[in-house]
């Protein structure tokens, strides 16, 4: 799934809009191949003035209802909002958990980066979507949607490390405390116990294809140049580091798994 790792360039060129941000998606799937997607937007609301882009918002946790119900036609036919859990007001944290249905994960499509949502540039390739097979012991396979000239472009990126100037160095440090509370997940849970899977994050009933906190990132400081440099696309050399900072990136092309 090398869908899943341009979330390390996104997080690097997004800089504060994304600072003090908690976004990320859990998906739960039923045998019967229907469940629930929750989709969790935090930030600081010392930066919900910056978030808002200047513009006045009478909802102290930035909930547009039209939008998050449109959102539910995007991804996808039988997809249906139930409900937004909005953050409590004497949280540090403004931002809500939308709550959606769906009747059929085969037709359902979403996103793993959290600055981005299916349908913004008309591009498939931008989603992933899903595969089911019912029975005693169900079946789920998890698609990337990339096209062959993304993967392409991407694996002729290559790293260069090199010594930072003072003036960088000191654009690094500031860009750490920007970065520092920022994480990002993208989690499949499954009512019921796995019985086999290719993921390389699971447990007994759920997968994590990305669970990303810049906390202890941020205090390493050659992964964090990595992960904030353009130049950096292959997950395989930092896998390491990032597992040992505690974070998880499964890239997998598809992921499958099989519970009861």
């Amino acid at each position: 799934m090398k869908k899943v790792s341009k979330i390390l360039l996104l997080l690097a060129v997004a800089g504060i809009m994304s600072s003090c941000l908690q976004s990320g998606i859990d998906i739960t799937v039923n045998k019967d191949g229907s469940g629930e997607l929750v989709q969790t937007f935090k930030v600081q609301r010392e930066y919900m003035a910056f978030m808002n882009m200047g513009e006045s918002s009478s909802d102290p946790n930035m909930i547009n209802r039209d939008q998050l119900e449109q959102m539910a036609g995007i991804m996808g036919e039988g997809v249906v909002l139930k409900k937004i859990i909005p953050s409590p007001a004497d949280n540090i944290y403004a931002g809500y958990e939308a709550v959606y249905s769906f009747s059929d994960i085969t037709k359902l499509k979403t996103s793993p980066t959290p600055m981005t949502t299916p349908g913004e540039t008309g591009d498939d390739s931008d989603w992933i979507t899903f595969d089911f097979a019912k029975g005693n012991t169900a079946r789920l396979t998890v698609i990337s949607q990339e096209s062959e000239e993304e993967m392409m472009e991407e694996s002729e990126e290559e790293w260069e490390s090199s010594e930072p100037s003072a003036e960088e160095q000191a654009q690094i440090d500031q860009m750490k405390q920007i970065y520092r509370t920022m994480h990002f997940w993208f989690k499949i849970h499954f009512n019921g116990s796995i019985t086999n899977t290719n993921a390389l994050y699971s447990d007994k009933s759920a997968i994590t294809i990305m669970d990303m906190s810049f906390e202890k990132i941020v205090e390493n400081d050659d992964l964090f140049k990595k992960l904030t440099s353009e130049g950096e696309s292959d997950l395989e050399k930092i896998r390491g580091d990032l597992e040992k900072a505690g974070v998880k990136v499964d890239d997998s092309d598809n992921i499958e798994v099989s519970f009861r």
